[in-house]
């Protein structure tokens, strides 16, 4: 029978108090400005709350409006995501964020979870047209919230931010605002475009970067596929991976350094065997500007470090893979101490981006990591944490996403590559690395 994703209901969830007239105009920083204009999707899938039907229905009609209550409560202080927004600011006018009820037919719940293919479905349809042209920039909505319910009862949560408001930092604090329900115990709101620099008048990276992301980051022919590593797996990973340089390896370094040294030998991006290969890391940077900005801030505030292996570096082992990324990272915070040339380094995030982006299209960086690990993905409103999470189900080539785990001590990677010879044999590598001391599923 043919699946289906019906619409029910769509209301505005505006916020239980208004905005103060002088917090009416939120306004980009030059960083949020420069952001490529896209949604960025969270979904998270919750067990039946009961194995009767009808008790599960009443159960999850209860849900809603919690849900809603919630959102209105978390939306006073997070005003600027029940604005709309007008070119470089939101005008934060109360109208509030478009909440949709769905209905999934013939979808069964279980064969959902985990299936990229189909969790695409569960993203509002504003987000899926967005998603077909990362650079149709006529939303006007920072927020949009679908509520999709099972016929068993399970139920489907996807809140999806504009990319130019909110980046993953920003998502995931939202998604966790939003759990807590209750703005006596919100943290204070606050934004990025306090500590950084303002927008430029007519400056935009759109027209320069539509080209590269049409042609080669969402080519036809490319695969994603998901890969989870345990615990156990993990640690084995990391005491491999120790060396005087780097004696205590993290969970994301040991696993991402894995994933680079099956990249290279599966020969999906620059250097093979020995050679000279490179990785670069989106990383946040609200720690490590100096002095750090609150874990909690809203915009984007992520910069790129590539991660460089020389012809002359002593092989692909794990433990040379991690001391190079752990020295892009040190070499990356350095620039963001002094003011004056801090300053001049955000004015370069950008830049530094479009060069990274032509260096995969060249293939000259193997892979694009970015780590959503330890920003408490699996989020409780009340009825337990979900039995899956997923962020963006539509990656791009030579893309890396990592996540924790439901028990938040192993890491998925969604991992997209070129095409299905290159996932296949990169697949089998890393199946070959894992094969002395662990698995990977």
């Amino acid at each position: 029978m043919e699946r289906k994703i019906e619409i029910v209901s769509m209301e505005f969830i505006k916020p239980v108090s208004p905005t103060p007239n002088h917090l009416k105009c939120f306004e980009y920083s030059f960083l949020d400005q420069m952001a490529i204009p896209f949604y960025a999707p969270l979904a998270l899938f919750y067990p039946p709350p009961h194995s009767n039907y009808e008790q599960a229905i009443s159960i999850n009609s209860s849900r809603l409006l919690v849900l809603k209550k919630s959102l209105s409560e978390t939306l006073t202080r997070y005003y600027p995501f029940a604005g709309r927004i007008k070119g470089v600011s939101i005008e934060c006018n109360d109208e509030g964020a478009p909440f949709y009820e769905a209905f999934a037919h013939n979808y069964e719940f279980k064969s959902v979870l985990r299936n990229l293919d189909l969790t695409k479905d569960f993203l509002p349809n504003t987000v899926a047209e967005v998603g077909s042209s990362v650079f149709h920039n006529s939303t006007l909505y920072p927020l949009l919230v679908q509520v999709t319910l099972f016929k068993c009862g399970g139920m489907a949560i996807c809140m999806c931010a504009f990319h130019q408001v909110a980046d993953g930092a920003t998502l995931y604090g939202l998604a966790n605002a939003w759990a807590i329900g209750s703005c006596n115990e919100l943290p204070e709101f606050v934004a990025a475009a306090k500590f950084l620099p303002p927008p430029i008048p007519y400056v935009s990276n759109g027209p320069m970067l539509q080209f590269q992301f049409t042609n080669f980051f969402c080519n036809e022919q490319r695969v994603s596929k998901l890969f989870t590593f345990d615990a156990s797996t993990i640690a084995s990973l990391r005491v491999k991976a120790m060396s005087d340089d780097v004696p205590v390896p993290t969970r994301v370094e040991a696993v991402s350094a894995l994933i680079w040294k099956c990249v290279i030998t599966a020969g999906a991006g620059a250097g093979t065997g020995t050679g000279a290969s490179k990785l670069a890391n989106l990383v946040n940077m609200r720690r490590r500007f100096v002095p750090p900005l609150p874990d909690h801030c809203v915009g984007n505030v992520v910069a790129g470090a590539t991660a460089c292996k020389g012809e002359n570096d002593d092989g692909s082992d794990l433990a040379t893979l991690v001391n190079c990324i752990r020295k892009s990272l040190s070499q990356l915070s350095s620039k963001y101490v002094e003011k004056q040339s801090r300053d001049e380094a955000i004015f370069a995030i950008p830049y530094d981006f479009m060069e990274m982006t032509e260096g995969l299209i060249r293939g000259e960086i193997a892979l694009q990591v970015s780590s959503l690990c330890g920003y408490k993905s699996y989020v409780d409103f009340g009825w337990g944490k979900p039995s899956w999470v997923s962020s963006n189900p539509r990656t791009t080539t030579n893309n890396v996403r990592l996540m924790d785990s439901k028990d938040c001590d192993g890491i998925d990677a969604l991992i997209c590559l070129k095409d299905k010879d290159i996932m296949s044999k990169f697949q089998q590598e890393i199946e070959l690395q894992l094969l002395p001391f662990g698995s990977v599923n």
